[in-house]
């Protein structure tokens, strides 16, 4: 399909089952789309029967969302000239909408040494514990434990083992956009890895996001280790379903001595794009944590 447009918010490459490409949208806010040339077309954005913006095709064009309650998300179509061009997901900016209550059912652990995300956690009121040290780290047990952006496990030495041992223990982690290769070999923990082009299962629109990096499983020093490097634009072009670059890593029991068979003891989820810069990511950031609490 030819590409006419280019948003400025998220647009992804991915598409969903019919075949559009999704594009995510925050409700209650105009949002500019940038066109190379000038159509004399309409647009529409239609849910169901409903249309809930409308106008001309043009250098400068606006798309007015409707404003949405707390935790509410549609999926809209995006139409020119009558004829589906994108699949529009239409969400609030809150994903959470009974805070207290969902936070309380799904606690979190901030480990967050280069102070990327606590600021962000705490401007989109996500009350979380705050983990200055391992030895914090260490005394969790109910929490899933997010290690915040751009951590760099080479740095942060000894980081990846205490948390593939937590993990192994029954543990859950969530690993936000990290720096550089992550190493992988710790026993006593048996682990099986999905490297992901998509998720899925992990949550249903999440074929919707870009999936920018890919996974490789490298032998470095006599150690394995998990390393992401970047697609090209002309790669990602011929992705059937890119999806979100992510590294689901699943324990079993290290005592059983036989993969089980069951729900795994542990889990980390590894994503080197989930910067919780927008409303799509707020959303995915709160799927992730619903599985990695067993739900």
């Amino acid at each position: 399909m030819k590409r006419l447009l280019f948003f400025t918010v998220l647009l992804c490459s991915p598409v969903l089952a019919d075949d559009l490409p999704v594009v995510w949208l925050e409700a209650g806010k105009e949002h500019e789309i940038n066109v190379s040339e000038t159509y004399e077309k309409r647009w529409e954005l239609r849910y169901e029967h409903r249309v809930l913006s409308s106008g001309a095709i043009g250098p400068r064009t606006i798309i007015r969302t409707p404003p949405m309650n707390p935790g509410l998300r549609i999926q809209a179509v995006w139409l020119i000239d009558d004829v589906p061009v994108r699949n529009a997901i239409i969400a609030s900016p809150d994903p959470f909408e009974d805070r207290k209550e969902w936070l309380d059912k799904h606690p979190i652990a901030l480990y967050d040494p280069e102070k990327t995300t606590a600021d962000l956690f705490e401007e989109q009121e996500i009350p979380f514990q705050s983990l200055r040290s391992f030895a914090d780290i260490e005394t969790i047990e109910r929490a899933v434990i997010v290690v915040g952006q751009d951590v760099d496990f080479e740095r942060e030495k000894g980081l990846a083992e205490l948390l593939f041992q937590k993990a192994a223990k029954g543990g859950s982690v969530l690993i936000a956009a990290p720096m550089g290769d992550i190493p992988l070999d710790y026993p006593p923990a048996i682990y099986s890895l999905t490297l992901s082009a998509e998720a899925k299962y992990l949550f249903p629109l999440a074929s919707s996001r870009r999936g920018v990096f890919k996974w490789a499983l490298h032998t470095k020093e006599g150690q394995l280790v998990l390393v992401s490097t970047p697609h090209t634009r002309e790669h990602l072009n011929h992705m059937a379903g890119g999806g979100p670059s992510i590294v689901d890593i699943r324990f079993v029991d290290p005592q059983g001595g036989q993969p089980a068979t069951t729900q795994p003891s542990g889990r980390i989820i590894i994503d080197k794009g989930l910067r919780f810069s927008n409303v799509e990511s707020r959303w995915y950031f709160k799927a992730l944590i619903e599985q990695l609490s067993g739900e």
